[in-house]
């Protein structure tokens, strides 16, 4: 886990080279003496680097981006680093690179280290940039804790103080402000600051953050040319091909969501990530070729990168099934079961295509018993399931003959989010590949009715005053829903309401802190979220 720790002057650091040349490890290290740093490491890859940094936390990491052949290199590193938040927040990282490629730059543009450096460099050149760098990161220091808390209301008020005060960085602050108000769902608000924005200086971030707003609002229409326009502009700005794809596929119009994305996997191939979105929409329409490609690019650019997934494998052995070829599909399973191994959730997916392999190979045994292996994995981990994986597992029982099965897992899936329309809209395609459209439409209407149900006898229970009954009933039902936000949002009410009018109890607390937690986990930006943190954290500071 990450930590928050601003050291002050340049002396105090504790700085990471990574380099596969000890010569320039040496090099960079004397340079670093000479600013009166003496707390340096140095390594020679990737798999070291992030070794050391989840041992010890370092203000400054100076990284060359080629490691060697086949070796992780300084994005990957970047990558894993942000996504264990093994940096601190108050952390540099600077890339350094000898190189000019157009992927290579991309790749690392997505990812955003603090700054780059191209060798060689003087000692000069490396001190003027860590103390632009501290500097700006120390004005921001209040916020960066805030948001570390997840304390985005505090972060938002501590930037409406510093606007206030009308300071030289005004636009920085206002950027700072729009983007919290997006992580707390808070639109009109963002769309206001981006717009007043534009209207003194016409900057690509509050076009970018103004597209994003009308996108989030589901006005498609309004989103498309202000993404057109930056990538006009800019035809780098991958984040713009990114969401412009995104758009075009919320209008339906997946043909050239594809084309968008194959454009941006033209000039930045290295952005796994992207990969992987262009091969599900290249699925849904249909194109193998791309989408066998793509999960090629995934599969191998997640060999040293933290984002690889088990399902990358699993959908590239469909594709292969789909083809006709059932021995490579089990190939590339076999794969995925080495890769990930003492992974329960892989092994379940892999065992789910795997029967689907041997249907189409005709060994109906050998499908069966990948079938119970499936079952036997589905039914000690469904709590921990990711809905994603959930659907793949119903998808495959529909495919085998199981409707009983996919039924249950799916009314799950639907009971876990009842109101997230990209789950459901999911769900309905699942039921439409088996050909199960109106009973599948009437188990997702019964399915959701049934826990708005659940839910509002829980609200009612809270407006009666009934506080001790709904703690009752809202801990039942998040026990059986634990991926279900607004269940665990009234839960969590319904503690904090008993609370404050009888006094803190600790195990009201640890429980309450729980459901937060899930609520984090399944939508950070859920509007109640935010204040029922605020609500909880005055708790917290309550004798």
């Amino acid at each position: 886990m990450a930590m928050y720790d601003y050291r002050g002057e340049i002396v105090h650091k504790r700085v990471l080279v990574v380099d596969d040349y000890s010569e320039f490890r040496y090099s960079v290290k004397k340079m670093l003496q000479s600013f009166g740093i003496t707390d340096m490491d140095d390594v020679g890859d990737g798999d070291e680097a992030i070794e050391k940094m989840a041992l010890k936390p370092y203000d400054i990491i100076l990284c060359d981006y080629n490691l060697g052949e086949g070796k992780r290199d300084g994005q990957q590193i970047l990558e894993e680093a942000k996504h264990r938040e093994l940096l601190l927040y108050s952390s540099i990282f600077i890339m350094i690179t000898a190189e000019n490629t157009m992927s290579m730059v991309m790749g690392a543009m997505e990812y955003k280290p603090d700054d780059y450096l191209t060798k060689p460099f003087t000692k000069d050149s490396l001190k003027s940039r860590i103390d632009k760098i501290m500097e700006r990161k120390k004005e921001f220091e209040a916020i960066d804790k805030a948001i570390y808390h997840k304390d985005y209301l505090t972060a938002i008020n501590i930037c409406n103080e510093r606007i206030n005060n009308k300071p030289k960085n005004i636009f920085d602050y206002l950027r700072w402000k729009a983007q919290l108000c997006v992580m707390v769902g808070d639109y009109d608000e963002a769309k206001k600051i981006y717009e007043e924005v534009l209207i003194v200086r016409k900057i690509p971030w509050a076009t970018m953050g103004l597209a994003k707003v009308y996108y989030m609002k589901a006005q498609f229409s309004d989103a498309i040319p202000l993404f057109k326009e930056l990538i006009s502009e800019n035809k780098t700005l991958m984040e713009a091909y990114d969401w412009l794809s995104k758009t075009y596929e919320e209008l339906g119009d997946t043909k050239e969501a594809q084309g968008i994305l194959m454009n941006a996997s033209e000039i930045s191939p290295k952005a796994i990530l992207r990969q992987k979105n262009l091969a599900q929409i290249a699925m849904k329409n249909k194109d193998l070729n791309t989408a066998e490609k793509s999960l090629k690019a995934a599969v191998n650019l997640g060999k040293k990168s933290c984002f690889k997934s088990p399902t990358d494998y699993t959908g590239l052995a469909n594709i292969y099934i789909a083809r006709k070829r059932p021995d490579k599909a089990l190939d590339v399973l076999g794969d995925s079961r080495g890769t990930f191994t003492n992974n329960p959730e892989a092994n379940l997916q892999a065992a789910v295509v795997e029967g689907l392999a041997y249907k189409e190979m005709g060994k109906p045994e050998a499908a069966q018993n990948a079938l119970d292996e499936a079952t036997q994995i589905f039914d000690f981990i469904k709590g921990s399931v990711s809905a994603e994986a959930s659907i793949d597992v119903a998808k495959a029982f529909f495919a085998l003959g199981d409707t009983d099965k996919g039924n249950k897992i799916m009314q799950n899936i639907i009971k876990n989010n009842h109101d997230n329309e990209k789950v459901l809209k999911m769900a309905e395609e699942v039921f439409d590949g088996a050909n199960m459209h109106e009973e599948g439409m009437q188990i997702i209407s019964n399915t959701r009715q049934e826990i708005i149900k659940v839910n509002n006898d829980g609200v009612a229970l809270v407006q009666k005053g009934r506080l001790k009954d709904a703690i009752e009933f809202f801990e039942k039902a998040a026990e059986g829903l634990p991926d279900n936000k607004i269940i665990n949002a009234n839960a969590a009410q319904a503690n904090i309401m008993y609370m404050q009018k009888y006094g803190k109890s600790e195990r009201l607390m640890l429980q309450t802190r729980t459901y937060l937690e899930q609520i984090r986990k399944a939508d950070p930006s859920y509007v109640k979220y935010q204040g029922l943190l605020s609500m909880y954290q005055l708790l917290v500071s309550k004798p």
